[in-house]
């Protein structure tokens, strides 16, 4: 009989943007967690404070100031890093069938450095930029709500505005915990814009992705309602305001990406979108005054606010078929493809012309689950052999 097993299926393995902080986080949490339920019990603040260096001494790849930062709030920090993870795992699964797969955003048997590929231009460095500030945003705002965190609670704002679409037509009042995105938002502004200070175009091109990942959370906030009356009726609904699912998020930025804007630097100093990089043709100067002229403020600033959405890029991206170990690309051999597919999954664009073999691949997987009262699922082991395809 196959070997039985008991609980909940694991989470993905812990990864990290900065640098090898995924193992570390676990034990911290339990660290923190454990530490700061005996300082509240004891109402010792001083035990809390000490503490705090052994701590944040222990996350490695932190700058300075991010240090500083972990000193006097890390319980966020551990927060923020948690967000990161949660950032790595959701570019692998947008980018699970494209030649680069966010396979240089994993820890490897390497130096305590950034991947190389943070340090360029490309559209992907833009995204992965983007998915961090949005990652830290959004578990940093979720965990304030939850208890989890000391310096920060329910989002205290007195909404104003419309009334949401689930309240419409019955009394309500916005109540409840609503996430708390602003100290989200301020957080991770604190935590990863501090890294950018050169004031080129790198810096300020990450700056402008961070910006755009939060808005990204910002821009699709959700309204939660409950019910309240006598038997059901609902004749009084509270409101509070969550941030989204991250895999909106994931959807949301990888639809940035494929729409992300070149940019290039004047001779001022300053980033403008490239007109090639939307692929228009070049104005004549009287051509560009007139629409100048036809154009309002209105559409000027409504244009200035959807270019704060965009994704933007400096340098044209490599087609990530080759391994490069001097710039983190991996290559796409020994990939699995689909030879049936007529899309960047297929063999022959995940491949790059190299061809494939067909392989035959045994794996174990979850099967015959039952569930017992109460309260556990109990699943037995299965081997299943299957051929597949997997790029020369």
């Amino acid at each position: 009989m196959p070997p039985s097993r008991t609980g909940r299926a694991r989470e993905g393995s812990p990864s990290r943007i900065a640098t090898r902080i995924g193992p570390t986080v676990a034990l911290l949490l339990i660290l923190l967690e454990h530490r700061r339920a005996t300082c509240l019990m004891s109402n010792s603040v001083d035990n809390w404070v000490n503490g705090n260096a052994v701590v944040c001494n222990g996350i490695p790849g932190l700058t300075k100031e991010q240090r500083e930062l972990c000193h006097v709030n890390p319980d966020v920090t551990v927060a923020a890093l948690k967000g990161l993870q949660l950032a790595v795992s959701e570019c692998q699964h947008q980018f699970m069938w494209h030649r680069w797969n966010c396979s240089s955003l994993t820890p490897r048997s390497r130096t305590q450095q950034s991947s190389v590929l943070l340090q360029r231009g490309y559209r992907e460095t833009a995204f992965a930029y983007a998915i961090s500030a949005a990652g830290v945003a959004h578990n940093v705002a979720r965990a304030c709500s939850m208890g989890r965190l000391l310096s920060c609670g329910c989002d205290p704002s007195n909404y104003r505005g419309r009334t949401p679409a689930k309240a419409r037509g019955v009394q309500w009042k916005w109540g409840g915990c609503s996430h708390n995105l602003d100290y989200g938002m301020q957080f991770s502004r604190q935590f990863l814009d501090t890294r950018e200070k050169a004031g080129d175009i790198q810096s300020t091109v990450n700056l402008h992705n961070n910006q755009a990942g939060r808005l990204a959370v910002a821009n699709n906030m959700q309204v939660r309602c409950k019910c309240h009356g006598m038997s059901g009726s609902c004749e009084l609904k509270t409101c509070w305001k969550v941030v989204p699912d991250f895999r909106t998020i994931g959807k949301t930025l990888k639809d940035r990406f494929r729409n992300a804007v070149l940019v290039t630097q004047s001779n001022l100093g300053s980033v403008t979108p490239s007109s090639r990089a939307r692929g228009g043709r070049r104005r004549k100067p009287d051509q560009q005054r007139r629409r100048k002229n036809r154009v309002g403020e209105s559409g000027r600033k409504r244009k200035t606010r959807d270019l704060a959405k965009q994704l933007f890029y400096y340098q044209k991206s490599p087609n990530f078929c080759e391994r490069d170990p001097a710039i983190d690309i991996a290559g796409t051999a020994g990939r699995r493809c689909n030879k049936t597919s007529t899309g960047g999954d297929s063999c022959g664009s995940l491949c790059c012309g190299r061809g494939y073999n067909v392989v035959r691949q045994r794996r174990t997987e979850w099967c015959g689950c039952k569930f017992h009262w109460c309260c556990f699922v109990q699943c037995q082991n299965c081997t299943v052999e299957e051929w597949i395809t997997v790029c020369k």
